[in-house]
């Protein structure tokens, strides 16, 4: 019997170890997204933004294959420099069942519009308050 990507994936994310660093490749990877969107949002290359927050463009470069691990800190000073902030939402890994409850927060979050394409991370244009 051949199996679907998502049932190997499942089944692999049944080790631990395997589902730590897949679950930190696909943090980096969704906010490599989520960066690379918001900075086509604003109209800003990778040079700009670097020069907005005192590094290199090489490391937005990295950032945004998701080559990079920023802080959280970071990620919120990348974002607002590009006049955004982060939301960020949880979901089951592939072959982890969710809850009635997780299931109602979820869809809750899905009529709020809050996910991206991604189902993931989405990113506001926030007005600044003077």
């Amino acid at each position: 019997m051949v199996r679907t990507f998502e049932e190997n994936l499942a089944r692999e994310l049944q080790d631990q170890e395997f589902a730590r660093l897949y679950g930190e490749a696909d943090a980096k990877s969704e906010f490599a997204i989520a960066l690379c969107r918001a900075r086509d949002r604003a109209g800003v290359t990778q040079k700009e933004l670097a020069e907005r927050l005192g590094v290199s463009q090489a490391y937005i470069a990295k950032l945004s294959r998701g080559d990079a691990n920023p802080t959280l800190g970071a990620v919120g000073r990348m974002l607002a420099a590009l006049g955004f902030s982060l939301r960020m939402d949880v979901e089951p890994l592939p072959g982890h069942e969710a809850t009635p409850e997780q299931t109602r927060k979820g869809e809750l979050a899905v009529a709020d519009g809050e996910k991206s394409k991604g189902g993931r991370y989405s990113v506001r244009k926030r007005k600044r308050s003077r």
